[in-house]
């Protein structure tokens, strides 16, 4: 089981990542969160512990700048509020495959855990990173000009959700079309990327539910359910393309966990897909499985 030092390193990361500006610097810190949590919640092999000690290791050396402990500070336990702004904001609509609001449940239950964390320093940064999560818009997916004009009425495909269940078990069902990353035009689209943003979205939503903020949850169902349809906008002609059988079928897999990879989504994924996964009736469990590793399979 990671130590308590990976939850301080997480929360570090998290907020240095707002000194430098822009949102997507947040990914490292939430990695090592990931993985701390992981490891402390789920029964795992020794294998999978193992792999995630060494990926989050991984992070911390490849990134040091983000991991500066930050000088001595006073707590003050109001600065939560400043946290729950800026995830109020990106529960508002969907901005950047939510990646603020899973980011900042990782941070808010850290915080939680550890109120001596919440000093000016760490709060305020990890602030500027939130606010920028939550300006999202433009061509993200394909044929779509600015998803940020996409509405729920325009949601088709996906029936609304009347329990938490419904959104788990909808982020694990859009897994079984899983096609890579590609370039098209002069557009890069993150296929893959956007189908496993469902996954950890999902996973945060719930989260804050359990953590007793549910109106983020409220707010950020209908989000979920424009995510959804909207991941379904892969041109036909690349279908052909779909990954089909992964060389993996298990979220264990040791040819998974005995690599270490550069993608912070690499301990990310797993982690929401586990936590969504032990949420699945056991008669569906393995074919979502076999799915998610269709994504884990593709991981660099």
């Amino acid at each position: 089981m990671l130590s308590e030092k990976y939850l301080e390193l997480g929360l570090i990361g998290l907020g240095r990542a707002g000194e430098e500006g822009g949102w997507f610097g947040g990914h490292t810190g939430a990695a090592v969160l990931a993985a701390f949590y992981m490891s402390r919640e789920e029964n795992l092999p020794e294998h999978v512990q193992v792999g995630l000690q060494r990926m989050a290791d991984h992070f911390i050396s490849k990134f040091p700048k983000l991991f500066v402990p930050y000088e001595k500070e006073q707590a003050d336990p109001a600065l939560l509020e400043v946290v729950l702004d800026g995830l109020r904001a990106n529960a508002a609509r969907l901005s950047h495959s939510g990646h603020g609001l899973a980011y900042g449940f990782l941070a808010l239950r850290a915080l939680t855990e550890r109120p001596d964390m919440l000093i000016p320093s760490l709060v305020n940064g990890f602030s500027v990173t939130l606010t920028e999560s939550s300006k999202g818009s433009g061509n993200r997916y394909y044929g779509l000009a600015d998803y940020s004009t996409f509405t729920v009425e325009q949601v088709t495909e996906i029936p609304a959700y009347n329990s938490l269940q419904d959104l788990a078990e909808r982020a694990l069902e859009e897994c079984r079309v899983i096609v890579p990353t590609m370039t098209l035009g002069e557009k890069r689209y993150h296929f893959t990327g956007e189908v496993e943003h469902g996954l950890t979205h999902a996973q945060a939503l719930m989260e804050f539910d359990r953590l007793g903020y549910s109106f983020l949850t409220e707010s950020g169902m209908v989000n979920h359910r424009i995510q959804m349809q909207l991941n379904r906008r892969i041109p036909e002609e690349v279908l052909h393309m779909e990954i089909v059988n992964p060389p993996f079928e298990s979220l264990f897999a040791p040819e998974y966990w005995e690599n270490v990879y550069d993608d912070p989504h690499c301990l990310k994924v797993p982690y929401a897909a586990l936590y969504l996964l032990n949420r699945l009736p056991q008669e569906k469990r393995a074919k979502a499985e076999r799915d998610v590793c269709k994504i884990l399979c593709q991981m660099k």
